[in-house]
């Protein structure tokens, strides 16, 4: 068997381990499973519902344009379309952008329907978006209803917890050119949900972590952390094309939008590739970072800034310095303890990683996002803010791991 089959196999089993356990789960929905805390399926108990709101609103939304400004939206994206195949086979050169004129042709009519939305109770877009597409369907049939919603979602949700791992694979491989570190990184990946209510103890459960991790809660975590493992690998991967480096940043920008906290590392990205690599590879990142910016900033007042109820989304006093220490000291999966058993390994992982470039672009993707969340004041009870800086974290934790096994495989 080639080695690039059993990459392959290996890979397909850790996709498997990580969707096993929300699958069974689910199937005992409403019963307790020895070693998985027991899921009960009840609509509207967290921001799910803000997210299910948003979904339907987008839906409903194209029905109050105009009927001339509808058709010529559809015209548009229809013209877009037919654009990109003509130029896509006779122009190889212009793919990368081709593509993005592409997206920011179909982000612009997004945009004009988010501008006829009213505010639903959630503070972010990116995954309503991709919620709504197979809502469509279940909407137009009149068969709409949470437990429709949850049907079609959370596969969603899976599909994504998939290409998390994957990805992170891949970026574990280009990041130090060794598959054992790309294996064990997406194995870790995979296991956590399992495994880190032993690390962190039973407060690793709580506040429903464990279900948003595992994609059962219908948040948007596994989307954002699928989006910055998969633009994490296409940066580190070896001789990067324009179309591979205008791809990540169409990464970047949907992860943006999906969680807002992520356009930092959108713009750590491109100062990294700007810094290795010069003003011509950062163009295509930068400008596929910026192409869903329209719609961020037409959601925005409906987002953040909007009321619910008559009160603002955001919590009182929501950054200060104060909060950086019972972040971590009061955590419910990332407390110190968690932090003594999984850190030493990422610290050797950092010392045996060579590209400079590849360090940095884990770091950034690690503690950029850990940073801005220290400073939150609800981190603590929802250790799921930190879940998107998982895939390079445990890059950089397998990488610590293969060094140690070498070194002592060699002694």
């Amino acid at each position: 068997m080639s080695l690039g089959r059993r990459w392959s196999l290996v890979l397909a089993g850790l996709v498997v381990v990580r969707a096993v356990p929300p699958l069974v789960a689910l199937a005992a929905e409403g019963h307790d499973v020895p070693g998985l805390p027991r899921f009960d399926l009840v609509a509207g108990t967290g921001d799910d519902a803000g997210f299910y709101a948003a979904a339907r609103e987008f839906i409903a939304a194209p029905g109050r344009l105009p009927a001339v400004v509808l058709a010529l939206l559809l015209l548009a994206c229809a013209a877009a379309v037919v654009a990109v195949v003509r130029l896509w086979r006779t122009r190889p050169e212009w793919r990368p952008w081709v593509l993005l004129g592409a997206v920011e042709v179909a982000a612009l009519a997004v945009t004009v329907v988010v501008l006829e939305m009213e505010p639903s109770g959630s503070a972010v877009f990116g995954w309503s978006l991709l919620w709504s597409v197979p809502l469509l369907p279940a909407r137009l049939l009149g068969v709409a209803s949470y437990e429709v919603a949850f049907a079609v979602g959370f596969p969603l949700l899976l599909v994504a917890n998939a290409v998390a791992v994957v990805a992170t694979a891949y970026a574990g491989l280009w990041a130090t050119g060794r598959r054992a570190v790309g294996l064990v990184a997406a194995g870790a990946l995979a296991v956590w949900p399992l495994v880190s209510v032993v690390v962190a103890g039973h407060s690793a459960w709580e506040n429903g972590t464990w279900f948003v991790e595992t994609g059962l809660a219908l948040y948007t975590e596994p989307l954002s952390s699928a989006l910055v493992a998969v633009a994490l690998a296409l940066l580190l991967r070896p001789r990067s094309s324009d179309l591979t480096l205008a791809l990540a940043g169409l990464a970047l920008s949907y992860a943006s939008l999906v969680k807002i906290s992520n356009a930092l590392l959108a713009a750590l990205a491109v100062l990294v590739v700007l810094r290795f690599r010069g003003v011509r590879p950062a163009l295509p990142l930068a400008l596929g970072a910026l192409v869903l910016l329209p719609v961020a900033l037409a959601y925005w007042p409906l987002g953040y800034v909007s009321e619910e109820n008559g009160r603002n989304l955001l919590p009182p006093d929501p950054f200060s310095l104060s909060y950086a220490g019972r972040s971590w000291t009061e955590s419910l999966l990332f407390s110190p303890r968690t932090l003594i058993v999984l850190l030493p390994l990422a610290i050797v992982g950092a010392l045996a990683v060579r590209r400079r470039e590849a360090l940095t672009l884990l770091l950034a993707a690690t503690l950029v996002n850990a940073a801005f969340y220290s400073f939150y004041a609800h981190t603590s009870l929802h250790p799921r803010f930190l879940f998107a800086s998982l895939p390079p974290f445990f890059v950089l934790w397998a990488a610590g791991a293969v060094a140690v096994a070498r070194r002592v495989s060699r002694a």
